[in-house]
Order: structure tokens, then C-alpha cells, then sequence
């Protein structure tokens, strides 16, 4: 395992109280292109007043220290007390950069989970042990409304059981043929056929929405609640009753519309829709439905629908 050097000159020394558990949290910055050093340097000169520091962030190259591990870092919400360590991952358009910042911070985050006896689980539903993600403390513990870095890391062709399994065997494992995947998906051509315009919402038409929101492509809105009030009129949508992750495409939508980003298509994220789309505002998507005629018609046009 190949560890990045870890800088210590912007570390802001013992500040906070001892934590009292063994969860390891990973974060990304949400800050495209900023380097380690352009991190640290802000929480080291910001964190008294912005009241926001982790423990680590690792680029491409090299970790930065900000809080020092053990002691409490103000990253992840009333989770904080419970992790010895907080790790940021800095995000980079290009993909090489992002791959090697992605590996550097996987070998970091095992590092220090095994020194700090943190299982090398993911976001499972023991609250006080374990490898746990930005989305999985705002979502269990509150106090953060953040979901990274699962969109981030969807971006780049990490998918969370990538990620999974990365932590379990020490280090990144096959991100070279995920990025390939995901820049093949993304060359697929949007204009490449026509929808039908059933009002169904299935594969074809989440890879078309996929595409022209500039996501990655493979067909399947991911990380959702089952919610209730699709009524069987969606296919490809993957569940998770515990702590879903969320759509990246739905997150673009959203942001799209001015809502919060959570990637979630709840009746909320559907009403929104609806009333954008100019058809009946009843939070349902059903068999046939119109919202999703409007937004096949919109596709086939070569639009956005939101």
C-alpha cells in the first residue's frame, strides 16, 4: 500500500475535546479542482469562525492535516463526537487526477480506520462503528444536511459497492475499467433514436435523461426509497429501505427546479415536476402518466425537460 505523505504545516493542533467512537468519516469537497493545500488553508485560517474542519484532505498527490485525529473535527454534524477521524477527497474533472486522489484516500481512510479500530464496513447501521460516508451521517444523525460523496464518486465510475469493496481490500481496485465505462456511457450520442412516448418510465428514458444531463449513463435511477406513490409505473430503479444514496440525474433535476439536491424522487421532487411540466400536481407517477409523456416528448425534442 502506497500512503500519501501527509503535510502537517496547516494542521491546527489539539483545539477540541477526545471523541468517544470509532467511526471514520469520508467526505468530498464539492469544490471541483481545489487542491489539498487550497482546502487545509482555508479550514486552518477559517475554522473558529465558519465553525467547519476535518481531519485530513488528500488529493492526487499528497494528505493535508487540519484537526489532529482522535480529537474532535466539525465536518459531519452531531456525528462528529463519535469520529476519530474525517477525511475530505478533493474533486478533479480530469479523470487521472481523480482516480489517483480517489486511491490516495482510500489507502489513507484504511490506514487510519485500522489505527483507530474502525471496521472496514460501509454506511451499515451500527451508529458507533465503522467506515461511514458524509450522506449516511446527515441522514442517521442529523445536525448536516450534505450528501457527498456518493455523487462525486458516481461521476468519476466509483459506484458505492465499489467503494465497499476498495475499503475492504485496502485499496482501489478496478477504478481504471470504471472510468472507462462511465466515459463510453457518456459518448453515447443523445440523439441517437427516439423514445417511445408511452408514458412509461423505464431504462430507455433514464439514459436519455442521463445523457442530457450530462450524468453517468447505464439506465438505472439508483439509491431510492421505494416509494409508494410510483405504483408499480417505473422500472430500473434500485432501492434501499436503510440509508439510499440517491440518483445523481435526480440530483441534477432537482437542481434544476431550485430544490434541495438530495437525489431522492419523493412526492416532493414529483410535484415539482408536475407543476413545471404543466399536468395535474398529485405527486404519483402512474401507468401512462403525463409527466412522463411531457418529459419523453422533451428528450425525443432533444430538451431538458426541467
Amino acid at each position: 500500500m502506497t500512503l500519501p505523505a501527509i503535510n502537517k504545516s496547516l494542521a491546527i493542533g489539539i483545539q477540541t475535546s477526545r471523541t468517544h467512537g470509532h467511526i471514520l468519516v469520508l467526505h468530498s469537497t464539492a469544490t471541483p479542482n481545489a487542491p489539498a493545500y487550497n482546502v487545509a488553508n482555508f479550514e486552518h485560517r477559517t475554522w473558529r469562525s465558519a465553525e467547519t474542519f476535518v481531519h485530513f484532505a488528500v488529493d492526487d498527490k499528497v494528505a493535508y492535516q487540519i484537526g489532529t485525529p482522535g480529537y474532535r473535527a466539525w465536518g459531519a454534524g452531531n456525528v462528529n463526537s463519535y469520529a476519530p477521524v474525517q477525511i475530505e477527497l478533493c474533486e478533479f474533472s480530469n479523470k487521472t487526477k481523480a482516480l489517483k486522489a480517489y486511491k490516495l484516500w482510500v489507502e489513507l481512510a484504511v490506514t487510519m480506520a485500522k489505527q483507530y479500530g474502525v471496521p472496514l464496513t460501509l454506511d451499515d447501521n451500527n451508529r458507533t462503528y465503522g467506515i461511514k460516508t458524509h450522506n449516511w451521517c446527515s441522514r442517521t444523525y442529523g445536525g448536516s444536511d450534505h450528501s457527498d460523496p456518493y455523487g462525486y464518486l458516481a461521476s468519476i465510475g466509483i459506484t458505492k459497492a465499489q467503494l465497499a469493496k476498495d475499503l475492504k481490500a485496502g485499496h482501489a481496485t478496478g477504478t481504471g475499467s470504471a472510468s472507462s465505462t462511465v466515459a463510453k456511457a457518456r459518448a453515447t450520442s443523445a440523439s441517437a433514436g427516439k423514445l417511445a412516448v408511452d408514458g412509461d418510465w423505464g431504462a430507455s428514458t433514464t439514459k436519455r435523461l442521463q445523457q442530457v444531463y450530462k450524468t453517468p449513463v447505464d439506465g438505472v435511477i439508483s439509491g431510492q426509497y421505494p416509494w409508494k406513490n410510483y405504483k408499480g409505473a417505473v422500472t430500473g430503479f434500485q432501492y434501499d429501505t436503510t440509508n439510499p444514496a440517491g440518483s445523481q440525474v435526480i440530483a441534477a433535476i432537482q437542481r434544476s427546479l431550485g430544490l434541495k439536491a438530495d437525489g431522492l424522487l419523493g412526492p416532493a421532487t414529483i410535484k415539482a415536476m408536475q407543476r413545471a411540466a404543466g399536468t395535474p400536481v398529485d405527486g404519483v407517477i402512474s401507468p401512462n402518466s403525463r409527466l412522463v409523456i411531457y418529459i419523453q416528448q422533451q428528450l425525443n425534442a432533444g430538451k431538458r425537460p426541467f
